[in-house]
C-alpha cells in the first residue's frame, strides 16, 4: 500500500504543476504581442515545459515498474507450491486429485496421498473434447512439490510433461527466450528463468529488462540459432612464421 499512496503523491503533484505551468504559458499566450523577444520567451516556456512533462513521465515509469517487480515477487512466492502438469487426457466427472496422485506414484514412484495436495483443477473452460487443459497442482508444502519436480524425468517419453506454475510476466520472459534462443537452452527452477548463451555461459533473469540486452548480445538470424558475434583474429606475428619457409 505504501507504494500505491507513493506513485498517487507523483501522479497528484505531477498534475498540479503540469496545470499550474499550462496556464502560464496560456497567459503569455494570451498577453503575447507581435514581437519576437514575446515569441522566443513563449517557445522558451513551453521547452521548459515540455522537460518538465519528460521527466515526471521518466519518474512515474521508474516507480511503476518498481511496484510491478514488486508485486511480481510477491506472486511468485505465493506460487512456489505450485506445479501444472500437462498432456494427462481428460475425461468427464474425473477427480483431478486422484488422477495426479495416480501419476506421481505410479509412474514418478512417490508415495504421496491426499493430504499432499490443497488444490488441483484443470486450467481454463473446455473448448474441445480433442484439447486436454493443463491440471494445476498446488501442494500442501514446498517438500512435496520438489519431490515431483526432482522426478519429472521419469516422464520422459510420454506425453506428460510437469512445468512450474510462473507468473504471467515470467511466462511471456520464459516464452520470449525460449523462442530466441531455444528449447534446450531456456530452463526454470523455482520461478527464475535460466538461460544457457551460444558461449556457454549462463544466465539467471525474471524480467525482460534483463532479456533484451542478453537478445541484443546474441542476434538470432532468420531460422537459426543465436550466433556467436566473432571477433577478427589477431594478426600473426611475423616472427611466428620465420621457422616455417624451407
Amino acid at each position: 500500500m505504501a507504494e500505491q499512496y507513493s506513485i498517487l503523491s507523483v501522479l497528484n503533484s505531477w498534475e498540479e504543476r503540469v496545470d499550474k505551468k499550462m496556464k502560464a504559458v496560456e497567459v503569455q499566450i494570451q498577453a503575447a504581442g507581435p514581437t519576437k523577444d514575446t515569441i522566443a520567451r513563449v517557445a522558451d516556456e513551453f521547452r521548459t515545459f515540455r522537460e518538465l512533462v519528460f521527466d515526471m513521465l521518466k519518474l512515474l515509469r521508474l516507480q511503476i515498474g518498481e511496484h510491478s517487480q514488486r508485486l511480481d515477487d510477491v506472486e511468485a512466492r505465493s506460487q512456489r507450491k505450485a506445479l501444472i502438469i500437462q498432456g494427462i487426457a481428460e475425461v468427464a466427472s474425473e477427480d483431478c486429485t486422484d488422477v495426479t496422485l495416480g501419476i506421481c506414484n505410479a509412474k514418478l514412484g512417490l508415495n504421496l496421498t491426499g493430504a499432499s495436495i490443497k488444490v488441483c483443477h484443470r486450467l481454463g473452460q473446455q473448448t474441445s473434447t480433442d484439447h486436454h487443459r493443463p491440471i494445476l497442482v498446488r501442494f500442501a508444502s514446498i517438500a512435496d512439490k520438489m519431490k515431483v519436480w526432482r522426478a519429472k524425468t521419469g516422464l520422459r517419453g510420454s506425453k506428460i510433461a510437469v512445468k512450474e506454475f510462473l507468473t504471467k510476466s515470467r511466462q511471456s520472459v520464459f516464452v520470449k527466450a525460449r523462442q530466441h534462443f531455444g528449447m534446450r537452452a531456456c530452463w526454470t527452477h523455482d520461478g527464475v528463468i535460466h538461460i544457457k548463451d551460444p558461449e556457454g555461459g549462463r544466465h539467471k533473469m525474471t524480467t525482460l529488462d534483463e532479456l533484451n540486452p542478453l537478445m541484443t548480445r546474441y542476434p538470432k538470424t532468420q531460422g537459426t540459432s543465436p550466433a556467436i558475434v566473432k571477433r577478427p583474429a589477431a594478426p600473426l606475428a611475423v616472427e611466428s612464421l620465420k621457422g616455417t619457409k624451407k
